[in-house]
């Protein structure tokens, strides 16, 4: 077989199970061998830049609105209770909803299980090559080093949409994902979670290792260096329930990265959350604009500005949760709870157009000047404030370690909220306040499905009004405030004809078999060694 080396999406392996070239057919019309590509340390550098791309490339599908990671993000967080979905839409509502997850059909579930296809298959033969070309080993250290933590990062997102979440002191056998450590196209059965971890555990690892063993300057944050392989390696122990281990090793980032909060984090207006050069920020795409002049892009999609989709269905934050921050928290300014009443407006930059409809707790965290226009910003794909959070979560749940996590929570939540005491909560009520200080700080960068999944936590996305009020079903062009508003219910279906989301989509436990994504069907037909989620 021919393998293939294409510079604008990275795609430089042509196998999928089965070797179906339509299957991995792209649009890009620019191709490389890839016997040149790895000529030396200097060229597998386009391999490397390839695997960035992939974070927020939109060409590896026919549709335009599937995207790269950056549109997982927003999956995970509409498919959780604190990013509201206020009006229909054709872009995720089906999300919102649980329901496009659950289809081996649709296009969108065939393209992100073949975008982490992409990760692996392209780390694969980096790792495969990187050792026998010519160059200095800190070159080489520092591109097999970024390859082994995409390889890891893939599989680690692929075993918590498609398997069973991790149960810590458990063997955990319950069906993972296809493992793919080489690009055969052989057939091959679901490795266990267990046994999953274990390979993500190796990679990272083994990635820190290499990172730390080289002397080469990242040239951007979309780049990785070793305090972003520290901070998978985080991710990955607290997902794993190893909350001291998780907490040690956040911890190394928070006192080794060179990260500080920043004081203007959420006092700038605009585009406060899409430029890398924030220093609470370790890790964030730098898209090229002439490859991403669409609306395919993580702030197309999450400013609330005059623009198609957004002024349409604005994005809002979870009044139950919003009602619980302190008045004097620099993050409450950025969600307007009395949107519709025009007099304090959300959109301060582009005047609405006439049919620009106001949601109620609608937010401009994401507030870009021009989103359909320019589709270059960055997005944030790690911060500081998650290693502290991470940190702090993971001291507590250790049990004896209340102290630290006052300590380590301390500094976050005193820099957004200049009131704010170190706190005296222990246990319970110390693990509640580091999760709503998790939830408020990170809304909308991607991690509320996943953090309900690994703790085994149902979705709950608040109650229905009580009988005598019209939250949930009233309809007036949202121009003047709603009243007999009941205080007590959740702003899930409170806009349109409250029917949105959908009542039956306010719950889901947590032992449901749709907390795990179905495979696409190709991959089931092609690899019959391969065995479909419960459907």
């Amino acid at each position: 077989m021919n393998s293939k080396f294409l510079p604008i999406i990275a795609l430089i392996a042509t196998v999928f199970w089965g070797c179906q070239k339509d299957f991995l057919e792209t649009k890009s019309t620019e191709s490389v061998d890839e016997e040149a590509i790895f000529t030396n340390t200097k060229t597998a550098m386009m391999a490397v830049n390839g695997l960035h791309k992939l974070m927020w490339t939109p060409d590896l599908s026919t549709s335009a609105f599937y995207g790269g990671y950056d549109m997982l993000m927003i999956w995970y967080d509409v498919m959780g209770e604190d990013l509201v979905y206020t009006y229909s839409n054709a872009q995720f509502q089906t999300q919102a909803q649980w329901a496009t997850h659950r289809k081996p059909t649709v296009g969108s579930v065939e393209h992100f299980y073949r975008l982490m296809q992409y990760f692996v298959s392209n780390s694969n033969m980096i790792i495969d090559r990187i050792d026998n070309i010519e160059g200095p080993q800190s070159e080489r250290n520092n591109i097999k080093g970024q390859a082994m933590f995409y390889r890891a990062f893939a599989h680690f997102t692929m075993v918590q949409m498609y398997g069973e979440r991790y149960i810590s002191g458990r063997n955990n056998t319950q069906m993972g994902i296809v493992l793919r450590t080489d690009n055969s196209s052989k057939p091959r059965a679901r490795a266990s979670v267990e046994e999953v971890y274990a390979q993500v555990n190796s990679d990272i690892d083994e990635s820190i290792r290499l990172l730390n063993a080289t002397d080469v300057n990242r040239s951007s944050k979309a780049h990785i260096n070793v305090h972003v392989a520290r901070g998978l390696k985080a991710r990955i122990l607290l997902t794993q329930g190893h909350w001291l281990e998780a907490a040690e090793m956040a911890d190394q980032v928070v006192k080794k990265s060179g990260a500080q909060l920043q004081a203007d984090t959420y006092k700038t207006l605009d585009n406060r959350f899409s430029d890398q050069s924030n220093s609470e920020w370790l890790w964030g795409s730098k898209p090229l604009l002439s490859q991403f002049k669409r609306l395919t892009h993580f702030h197309g999609y999450m400013s609330n500005e005059n623009i198609s989709y957004n002024q349409n269905s604005p994005r809002a934050i979870y009044n139950l949760l919003y009602n619980r921050i302190s008045d004097t928290d620099i993050r409450k300014s950025i969600w307007f709870p009395k949107a519709v009443d025009r007099t304090v407006t959300p959109r301060p930059l582009v005047p609405p157009s006439s049919n620009s409809k106001y949601a109620n707790y609608m937010a401009n965290k994401f507030l870009v000047t021009d989103p359909q226009t320019e589709g270059q910003r960055d997005i944030p794909f790690m911060r500081l404030p998650e290693m502290m959070l991470i940190a702090a979560e993971g001291y507590v749940r250790a049990g004896g370690h209340d102290a630290q996590a006052a300590e380590a929570l301390l500094p976050l939540a005193q820099h957004r909220d200049p009131q704010y005491h170190k706190t005296t909560n222990t246990g319970a009520d110390l693990i509640d306040e580091v999760m709503f200080q998790r939830r408020v700080e990170l809304w909308g960068e991607g991690f509320r499905f996943l953090d309900l999944k690994r703790l085994n936590v149902p979705l709950d996305r608040g109650p229905k009004p009580r009988a005598g009020y019209n939250q949930g079903n009233w309809s007036n062009s949202m121009t003047t405030m709603p009243t007999n508003v009941d205080p007590l219910a959740s702003n899930f279906n409170m806009y349109g004809n409250g029917t949105v989301i959908g009542e039956p989509n306010r719950y889901r436990p947590a032992d449901s078999k749709e907390w795990e994504w179905v495979l696409p069907e190709k991959e089931v037909e092609l690899n019959p060694l391969c065995l479909q989620n419960p459907l």
